[in-house]
C-alpha cells in the first residue's frame, strides 16, 4: 500500500488584488517574525498605508525584521524621498538601546562629515516616538539600502565572491571602520556580512522601479499566543471573550541592489571542518558549554533586512559531519585534515589561475573523505591592459615637449592633446549598518559582544580591555567568508565533552599557533578554557593547518596569491589584541588596491 500522503494546507491571503487562498509555506514561521512577540512589549502591528509622524512617512512594504525591530520602507512625504523605517520593541530594555543607539547615530552623523570613511556608514535620518494602541514604540529613519553582504556570498556561494570585488569591498568596510574608530571612538561590535549593506546609486528610481515591477505585499493573519510569563505563578483562568487576538504579517521584500535579486535559495556554508549550521545559530553565547556564563547579545533590527533573527535557541542541524580520528579531538581544522586529499594545480601556469574547492557534504553522512565532492576550477581572466606602445608612449606629448631646452618650439596646427577620461568608479559601494551595539572604546555597554563565528579571542576569553580593533579580526573574518562562501571559524560543542569556545579557540591555535599567557589569561573564563600551564583544558590533541596551507590546499589556490593574502589577513588575525593591526594601518595595504578596469568587477 502506498504511504498516505499528508494533508495541504491553505491559508487566507490578503493581497492588494484582493483575498486569496494559496497553500501555506512550511518555512513560513521561520522566515518572519513570530506573532507571539506581538504581545505588550514586543512589535508594533504595522500595516500597508499606515502613517507615522503625523502622516509625515506611509508605509508601502515590509523590508525586513529582527529581534529588536521591524523595518519598512515608506516615502517621506516632506522631504519627497524614500527612507527605512525601522520600528522598534516597546518593552523598557528595547527602547532603551534604541535610544543609545539614536545617540550614537548623532555622533555618528557630526564627527566629521567630510572624511572619506562616512560614506561607508549607513545615514541616519531622523528619530521619534509613536504611540500604539498599547505602548510607545521608538522609531529611527535610515537611508534605504539593498541587500547585505550575506545575500552576495549565497550568491557566489559555488565559488566564493570575485578577488577583486572582496578588495574593493575590504578597503570600504576599512574606511568605514577608520572612521569610526579614529573620528568617532567607536567600535561597532557586531561586524558581520548581514550587517554590511550594498548602497543603491540613484536609489530613488530604483526604488519606483521596483515598487512599478515586484509582485503585491502578501500577509497572513495569524492568531496571537498568550504571552507566557518567565516567573513561576498560579495560573487564573480569564473568562472568555470569545475573540482571538489576530495580527496581519507581511512578507520581507528588501529592496534589490541590482536589476536581478538576491538568491533566493538557501546556502550552507561551511567552516574549515566542514560543520554544518543552521542559519539560527549566528548569535551564540559567549559560554555555550555546560549551561555557564553569559547571555548572548540580541540583534537589532536593522542587521537583519533579508535575514531572518538569528538567535542561540535553535539547534544545530548537524554537529558534525565529519569523523576525528582516534587520537584528535573533532576541532575544525583537525577533523577536515585527517580527510582531505592532496589536490595539485590543474593549470600549467599557476600564477595565473586561482581555484577555489567547493565541499558538499550529506547532512547524515559521517564519512568526510567520502562527502568530499569534485573540484571546481576558476581561472581568473587578468585584467585588460594597455598595449606596450601606449605603457611607453609620454601621457601628455606636449608636456614632454617643454622638457627640451628649445625655448621656441615650432607651432603646429595639431589639435589639442585629449583631455584624460574621469577616474573609473567603483562597481560597488557598501555601508556598515546597524549601530544598534555600537559602544565607546573605553566605556563598554556591555562585554558580551560579536556574533560567533566573527568573534575575537578577547571576547571568547571574557577580557574587558577590548578596544576599536576588535572590529579588525571580525573584518579578517568577513573578507575570508567572501573569498571562499564558508566561515573561517565555526565551532562546534560535543556534548559534556568540550564547549564551544573550546573548540573555538581550538581552532585559533590551529589556524594561527599558539600564543602567549599574557594574552590567554585574564578574561571571565580564561580558566575554564585554559588550565595553569597554559595548555586547552578540554581539547589536546591539535593538527596545525596554517592560513596558507589552506588557502593553496584547501582552495586550491596558487602560493603567490595566497602569500598575498595572507600578508593582508594575518595582521588582522593576531590573537593578543594589543598587537593587532588597526583599520587605519590596513587601508592603504597593496592587497586592496585593485584595477577598476578588472572583468572580475563587471558582472556581480
Amino acid at each position: 500500500m502506498a504511504p498516505k500522503q499528508p494533508c495541504a494546507k491553505y491559508q487566507y491571503v490578503l493581497t492588494a488584488s484582493g483575498p486569496k487562498i494559496v497553500p501555506v509555506p512550511d518555512s513560513f514561521s521561520k522566515d518572519e517574525e513570530s506573532p507571539a512577540d506581538y504581545n505588550s512589549g514586543g512589535y508594533l502591528p504595522v500595516k500597508l498605508r499606515d502613517t507615522f509622524k503625523d502622516g509625515r512617512y506611509h508605509v508601502l512594504r515590509k523590508l525586513g525584521w529582527g529581534h529588536f525591530s521591524t523595518v519598512w520602507l515608506v516615502k517621506d512625504t516632506v522631504e519627497n524621498r524614500h527612507a527605512a523605517l525601522k520600528v522598534v520593541k516597546s518593552a523598557g530594555r528595547y527602547a532603551e538601546t534604541a535610544r543609545d543607539e539614536i545617540k550614537l547615530l548623532r555622533e555618528v552623523m557630526n564627527a566629521k562629515p567630510g572624511h572619506i570613511g562616512r560614506e561607508h556608514i549607513v545615514s541616519f535620518l531622523d528619530s521619534f516616538q509613536h504611540c500604539g494602541p498599547e505602548d510607545i514604540h521608538v522609531c529611527i529613519v535610515f537611508e534605504p539600502l539593498g541587500e547585505n553582504l550575506l545575500a552576495l556570498i549565497e550568491r557566489h556561494r559555488a565559488l566564493g565572491v570575485p578577488v577583486a570585488l572582496v578588495k574593493v569591498i575590504a578597503k570600504q568596510v576599512l574606511l568605514g571602520l577608520q572612521y569610526l574608530h579614529d573620528e568617532c571612538d567607536l567600535v561597532h561590535t557586531d561586524i558581520k556580512p548581514e550587517n554590511i549593506m550594498v548602497s543603491i546609486p540613484d536609489v530613488e528610481s530604483h526604488i519606483q522601479e521596483e515598487l512599478s515591477q515586484s509582485p503585491s505585499p502578501t500577509s497572513r493573519k495569524v492568531g496571537i499566543p498568550p504571552k507566557h510569563s518567565n516567573r513561576p505563578t498560579v495560573a487564573i483562568p480569564r473568562r472568555g471573550t470569545g475573540r482571538e487576538r489576530h495580527v496581519q504579517i507581511f512578507d520581507s521584500q528588501p529592496l534589490s541592489s541590482r536589476l536581478h535579486s538576491a538568491s533566493s535559495s538557501p546556502s550552507t556554508r561551511h567552516g574549515l571542518a566542514m560543520s554544518r549550521i543552521n542559519s539560527a545559530q549566528s548569535f551564540q553565547s559567549p559560554r555555550d558549554s555546560k549551561g555557564k556564563g553569559k547571555q548572548g547579545i540580541a540583534d537589532s533590527g536593522a542587521s537583519h533586512l533579508s535575514t531572518p533573527d538569528l538567535s542561540d535557541s535553535s539547534p544545530s542541524l548537524l554537529s558534525f559531519t565529519t569523523t576525528s580520528s582516534s587520537d584528535t579531538a573533532p576541532t575544525s581544522l583537525g577533523s577536515i585534515m585527517s580527510g582531505i586529499k592532496q589536490l595539485s594545480m590543474s593549470s600549467p601556469d599557476a600564477s595565473k589561475t586561482c581555484t577555489c574547492l567547493t565541499d558538499a557534504f550529506d547532512d547524515t553522512a559521517n564519512d568526510d573523505a567520502s562527502n568530499l565532492s569534485t573540484s571546481v576550477q576558476r581561472t581568473e581572466i587578468p585584467p585588460a591592459k594597455p598595449s606596450l606602445l601606449s605603457q611607453t608612449a609620454p601621457h601628455d606629448l606636449h608636456e614632454h615637449r617643454c622638457l627640451n631646452h628649445d625655448p621656441h618650439p615650432p607651432v603646429t596646427n595639431s589639435p589639442p592633446a585629449a583631455s584624460p577620461p574621469p577616474p573609473l568608479r567603483s562597481p560597488i559601494s557598501v555601508k556598515i549598518a546597524d549601530l544598534g551595539n555600537a559602544t565607546h572604546s573605553r566605556r563598554h555597554y556591555t562585554e558580551d559582544i560579536q556574533t560567533r563565528q566573527y568573534r575575537s579571542p578577547e571576547a571568547i576569553l571574557g577580557r574587558t580591555d577590548w578596544g576599536c580593533n576588535t572590529d579588525i579580526w571580525s573584518v579578517a573574518c568577513v573578507i575570508f567568508e567572501l573569498l571562499t562562501a564558508e566561515y573561517l571559524f565555526d565551532p562546534q560543542s560535543q556534548g559534556d565533552v568540550f564547549g564551544k569556545d573550546d573548540d573555538h579557540m581550538a581552532q585559533i591555535i590551529e589556524l594561527l599557533g599558539d600564543f602567549s599567557d599574557e594574552a590567554k589569561f585574564g578574561g571571565r573564563f580564561s580558566r575554564e578554557i585554559f588550565d595553569s600551564s597554559g595548555k586547552l583544558r578540554y581539547i589536546r590533541n591539535l593538527k596545525p593547518w596554517p592560513l596558507k596551507r589552506v588557502m593553496m590546499e584547501k582552495y586550491l589556490w596558487n602560493e603567490a596569491d595566497s602569500a598575498a593574502l595572507c600578508e593582508f589577513l594575518e595582521p588582522m588575525l593576531v590573537v593578543d589584541q594589543r598587537e593587532r593591526a588597526n583599520a587605519r594601518d590596513m587601508v592603504d595595504h597593496p592587497w586592496v588596491e585593485v584595477d577598476l578596469s578588472s572583468e572580475d568587477l563587471s558582472a556581480w
